[in-house]
């Protein structure tokens, strides 16, 4: 789209682990070698080898077919086409129909029994999908292994922090003539024609309605876009969220803990003993899965200071989807109840940070708390869920399109691929070539100067 933030690199993704703390946390191949020689087994570097001979091959070959090149249509035959031999590859390197199967699968298959490894694999593919390894497919967790542990990787931060992000693709469509982006506008209603057959638009809070000249594309999630959906106005395509709905289970919320800190004697920079980015895991036995068993820290001020007034830090804290909605529904936000509740689940995160920052709470001169309440009212997540868990060997989401209903699309972690940054970003792709003609669909993947394998 012609726009991009500025990057800033880094190389240290830090770990306070059962075995022990900050142990060899460089990102890549090398270290991750000296971390398995602290924390694992006396063949753990052995099973590495072979587990990254089986998978490197694979997400090779992943990197080779593009996800730009997918529709939802018969048009994927010719789009894909430009990538057969890519697609091929794809189909021979991961056994054809293993690509789906869980990702334990294939571990069992080489092996790999080195309980820190494990455990390790488990942590990752959760971070990613929301999944452990066991209900994973082995196409994500080879694609991420494969860039993950390449020599010379590195993290990539925007300056500004997400926002710039969003700023360089809000940028990249406002910039064309007669395009307009309404952001913080909040729908309340999907409008349909006759019968229901077609969706022609939408209905904001507040009254007001937009009509769509080709299609309407909702990146809710599933159970917030059948919300939009009234029975009577649209009944064939309300069945079918209904069937996809019955398909699904919920991933669970978050707890979240902003910070604002004096930063008088911290580091200035990230190093091997302060890392800008850190996870605790108390208890690998429980699973990382198991509530409030694991917490994720980002300190981003220590890589790009303009995030934080000047002699302070910004710092963020979380559990990352493994908080039960069920232990905060129906709370009053403004009682002392929920209030009481909160300040205990905190402990949780502080003692996290308080791993690195042990003074933190004296430090601390702005605080913020977030549950799953606070997750399903600030970002429309239903029940503050961080999105739909379908295990690896119940096949996989469905497309953008609805059988039942035309000028309606759907995108985000609902939909194909799934969960996580890069898969959410695929689906958008998918959703917005499905809308495109072939021919323009192709004129697009010219554009990306995306050559065929």
């Amino acid at each position: 789209i012609g726009e991009e933030p500025e990057w800033l690199t880094y190389d240290r993704w830090g770990t306070y682990l059962p075995e022990g703390d900050l142990l060899h946390d460089a990102v890549g191949a090398a270290d991750f070698y000296e971390k398995l020689k602290a924390c694992g087994g006396p063949d753990a570097a052995e099973q590495w080898e072979r587990l990254m001979a089986r998978v490197t091959p694979l997400g090779e070959a992943i990197f080779q077919l593009p996800s730009a090149a997918v529709r939802a249509d018969l048009g994927a035959a010719i789009t894909m086409g430009k990538y057969a031999g890519a697609l091929a590859g794809v189909v021979l390197k991961g056994g054809g129909d293993k690509l789906n199967a869980p990702f334990a699968t294939l571990l069992e298959e080489e092996r790999i029994t080195d309980p820190f490894i494990r455990n390790w694999l488990d942590m990752i593919c959760f971070l990613l999908q929301g999944a452990t390894t066991k209900d994973a497919p082995t196409t994500l967790m080879a694609y991420m292994l494969s860039d993950f542990y390449r020599d010379g990787v590195c993290l990539d931060f925007p300056v500004g922090g997400t926002e710039s992000i969003i700023g360089a693709l809000v940028r990249g469509v406002t910039k064309h003539r007669g395009c307009e982006l309404m952001l913080n506008t909040h729908v309340d209603e999907l409008l349909f024609g006759e019968g229901g057959g077609r969706c022609t638009g939408v209905r904001l809070k507040g009254g007001r309605t937009l009509r769509a000249t080709k299609a309407v594309v909702s990146n809710a999630d599933l159970w917030t876009t059948r919300k939009l959906v009234g029975e009577a106005a649209a009944p064939a395509l309300a069945a079918e969220l209904d069937q996809r709905i019955g398909r699904l289970e919920r991933c669970e919320s978050f707890l979240h803990l902003h910070v604002g800190l004096e930063a008088s004697g911290l580091p200035t920079s990230p190093s091997e003993t302060f890392p800008a980015q850190w996870a605790v895991v108390s208890d690998w036995e429980a699973g990382v899965d198991a509530p409030r068993n694991m917490v994720l820290v980002s300190l981003p001020s220590l890589l790009d200071p303009s995030l934080a007034p000047e002699g302070h830090h910004v710092l963020h804290a979380y559990v990352p989807a493994t908080e039960p909605y069920s232990e905060w529904e129906g709370l009053n936000r403004n009682s002392a109840e929920y209030r009481a509740k909160k300040a205990e689940a905190a402990e949780v995160l502080w003692r996290a940070v308080e791993r690195q920052i042990p003074d933190v709470r004296e430090r601390a001169t702005v605080t913020m708390v977030g549950t799953p309440l606070t997750h399903e009212r600030f970002l429309r997540r239903d029940a503050g869920t961080y999105g739909p868990f379908l295990r690896a060997t119940d096949g996989q989401l469905p497309g953008p399109k609805f059988s039942a209903c035309d000028g309606l699309l759907c995108c985000g972690d609902s939909t194909f691929p799934g969960i996580g940054m890069p898969a959410v970003a695929a689906s958008g792709m998918l959703a917005a070539h499905s809308i495109l003609s072939v021919r323009q669909h192709l004129q697009n993947l010219d554009t990306l100067k995306l050559p065929p394998k």
